[in-house]
């Protein structure tokens, strides 16, 4: 309440942010992911594993889906930083190919605490201004990891 007596409430963020979030993985090493995902990026990793629609299905059309592409877009979305190093110990740059590079085992890892920090975020929802909870993505075939705010 200010001091003229009115009520004044938080305003709701209308742009995600830019923040980062230091997950912590197993032998002392570090990920450094987005806080959320923008609108854009979300869209980009929901489309990301379509390669097109199955027009011979017999009961209609069904959309063809390559999650190895899904995969590896989700983590070069999410992930800006990592403390992990190569054979000779120097820095590995976080890229395409370097995600593209990893150890399943690794991939495994980040993608598992990436998908508690989604989690966490998830149940952070801000209620929109009617008091009810934030709405979700309109498609529910979206995976989990797709972003903040999805199912």
């Amino acid at each position: 309440m200010t001091t003229n007596g009115s009520v004044t409430t938080a305003r709701r963020e209308r742009f995600a942010s830019g923040a980062q979030v230091r997950l912590e993985l197993s032998d002392g090493d570090w990920v450094s992911v987005r806080q959320e995902l923008s609108y854009g990026q979300q869209r980009r990793l929901a489309a990301a594993g379509l390669t097109g629609i199955d027009q011979a299905a017999a009961s209609g059309e069904r959309l063809k889906v390559d999650l190895a592409a899904y995969d590896i877009e989700r983590l070069v979305l999410w992930v800006l930083d990592w403390s992990l190093v190569d054979a000779d110990g120097d820095h590995v740059v976080v890229s395409r190919e370097a995600i593209e590079a990893l150890h399943p085992d690794t991939a495994q890892e980040i993608n598992g605490a990436l998908d508690a920090h989604i989690e966490a975020q998830e149940g952070k929802a801000v209620p929109a201004p009617t008091g009810g909870p934030r709405p979700r993505a309109t498609s529910p075939s979206a995976r989990r990891s797709a972003g903040a705010g999805t199912p």
